[in-house]
């Protein structure tokens, strides 16, 4: 999709852990005037509950400048043991697409079923390879020089579905910073993003090699 075209109307939700990354991606989403409908949280301590009492999903006090950059979004807070009670607001809100940017927990296949259309995970590195919670911080520590960023598929296997599209960094620098890493592999990853939805129902995703170890 050309950014001329601008991105196409839909309604998605950002899952997101208020982490540097995760931040970086809800910047570029405002860049792009692609604000997600819903913005979901993990474990937050919560400042008020949902109106319904058998839903269980409360508003949540996130990282600041999550919060902050969020607005006038609808957020809700989604513990691990709630996961299921979440899937059904995502329902209820009609909502076609999830994006997912940092998340401590295995997400349920109950959330990834929710979305009308598909759910997605943006990893900042180049699957199969650096998997795991802080794959930028991996790569530094390993002295890798290609830095990118996967638009997977989610499914039960931590960053382990289907690929849907990756792009590298052009040249991230001699000492890369691991913020400077971050902020570049979230804006590639927001046109990505917006790009496959764009391109929707006609992925080609490639399936990955899944193996144990988070490097290789």
């Amino acid at each position: 999709m050309s950014p001329e075209n601008g991105p196409r109307a839909v309604r998605y939700a950002l899952l997101s852990s208020g982490a540097n990354f995760s931040c970086e991606v809800m910047q570029g989403l405002i860049d792009r005037d692609f604000r997600p409908d819903l913005v979901v949280l993990p474990e937050y301590p919560p400042a008020a509950r949902s109106a319904e009492p058998d839903l269980e999903i409360v508003a949540a006090t996130p990282r600041r400048r999550l919060l902050a950059l969020a607005g006038k979004i609808d957020i809700a807070y989604a513990p691990a043991a709630r996961q299921r009670q979440c899937a059904r607001l995502i329902r209820q809100s009609a909502i076609e697409f999830l994006l997912v940017a940092c998340w401590p927990y295995l997400i349920d296949a109950a959330i990834i079923e929710s979305a009308e259309k598909a759910a997605l995970n943006l990893h900042p590195s180049l699957l199969p390879r650096f998997r795991g919670p802080d794959p930028v911080a991996q790569q530094l520590a390993a002295g890798e020089a290609n830095f990118g960023v996967t638009l997977h598929q989610l499914n039960q296997r931590f960053d382990g579905g289907d690929i849907i599209a990756q792009a590298a960094l052009r040249s991230p620098g001699l000492r890369p910073r691991r913020d400077i890493v971050e902020g570049h592999c979230a804006r590639l990853g927001v046109e990505l993003f917006i790009d496959a939805i764009g391109r929707y129902p006609d992925w080609k995703p490639i399936s990955q090699s899944y193996q144990s170890g988070a490097t290789d």
